[in-house]
């Protein structure tokens, strides 16, 4: 079996709630496609869009909201700043890609607390229930979504690292509870212990932090804008002026888009993928998400492309109960591993498994490097 067999079966996972996740299929990879000669298009996100919301509609809904400020999460009383080199243009914030400062100066991805291996109270109580649970996404094509030749499947870059998780914590990858969640319900649904922790390419910022503590971050991206080949916009400026752009709710997508309309006028989904649905429909002109998201939409639909360089520079954290330092802590010993080896690292196989082929070739990532408050 080849390297890249192998490692497209370590991706393949069950998402039943109920039922032990078995590897017993290769998922299929979809290889890189010229405009004209791809099959997924509107078919296939109308079709993933249409499972995201029947799914999330079955969700039982959240109750009541967790008490705030038990993990000391940095302050932001007045409000963020979000750091702009001062040369930057009056008329578009332009390819410098500012990193939010929360209002006592302090990076959001650098807040996290330091590894330890040591137990507690959450890690404990994984351990003795036997299983993890997991929000995860089923939506974002190479992150979190449904194999083409088995819906049952959830695979992607995200459920490999889900998968290492539960391995680590539980020693069996198996042993994991995927459970897809709309954007929405991330927090709602942390706050109320109904998943353990949620690993759905989530940005860390330092309004989160007040519902919830993350991770170190374990993947570097930014807002970027994605529109059809043949569309008039050139960046984050003024071409945006009467185009509809769309972004998911409760996403720094969408708090960006409010703070620099550049004249364009918003529209709103339930999360990126029903953006694209939007655009292909004709009813957005473009959609702002997280760049290595939007790198996936393009992929996914060759007749897009991204628009200029990245506007926001933001990290991905695995997000958990702002009450579960224990199991942060545990988390970010695992990442640690994970991403140690170079080249023969778990997060550099998940990498050119899931997402080399898609991102430019000029760029090659490396792991976000950890930053931590202790």
């Amino acid at each position: 079996m080849t390297e890249r067999a192998r490692a497209d079966a370590a991706g393949a996972e069950r998402a039943d709630a109920a039922a032990t996740p078995a590897r017993t299929r290769t998922p299929t990879r979809t290889r890189r496609r010229r405009p004209g000669g791809g099959r997924p298009l509107l078919t296939a996100a109308c079709g993933l869009a249409l499972a995201g919301w029947m799914l999330a509609g079955s969700l039982p809904a959240p109750g009541g909201t967790a008490g705030h400020g038990h993990g000391e999460p940095p302050p932001v009383a007045g409000g963020r700043v979000i750091q702009v080199d001062d040369t930057t243009d009056d008329d578009t914030i332009g390819s410098l890609a500012a990193r939010e400062t929360c209002a006592n100066g302090t990076d959001p991805a650098a807040y996290s607390w330091s590894p330890s291996r040591d137990g507690g109270e959450a890690v404990r109580r994984i351990t003795e229930r036997g299983r993890l649970i997991v929000g995860v996404d089923q939506n974002s094509y190479l992150w979190g979504y449904r194999a083409p030749d088995d819906p049952q499947t959830v695979i992607g870059f995200d459920i490999d690292l889900a998968r290492a998780v539960a391995a680590d914590l539980l020693g069996d990858p198996a042993r994991v509870t995927l459970r897809p969640i709309p954007t929405d319900q991330r927090i709602p649904l942390l706050e109320n212990r109904e998943v353990d922790m949620v690993i759905r390419s989530m940005s860390i910022t330092c309004d989160r932090w007040e519902a919830v503590a993350f991770s170190a971050p374990y993947f570097d991206t930014g807002q970027q804008l994605l529109a059809p080949r043949w569309s008039g916009i050139t960046g984050f400026d003024s071409s945006l002026a009467g185009m509809r752009v769309c972004s998911g709710d409760d996403t720094t997508a969408r708090v960006l888009l409010e703070r620099e309309p550049h004249g364009a006028e918003l529209v709103t989904a339930g999360g990126h993928l029903d953006c694209l649905v939007r655009i292909q429909l004709g009813e957005a002109d473009a959609l702002m998400t997280d760049g290595a998201l939007a790198a996936a939409h393009a992929a996914q639909d060759p007749t897009m492309r991204l628009i200029g360089e990245p506007v926001k520079e933001e990290s991905y954290g695995i997000a958990m109960n702002l009450d579960d330092q224990d199991l942060v802590r545990r988390v970010n010993a695992i990442l640690e591993d994970y991403r140690s080896g170079g080249d023969s690292s778990a997060w550099q196989l998940a990498y050119r498994t899931w997402l080399a082929d898609w991102f430019p070739p000029d760029i090659s990532p490396e792991p976000a490097a950890p930053r931590y408050r202790d």
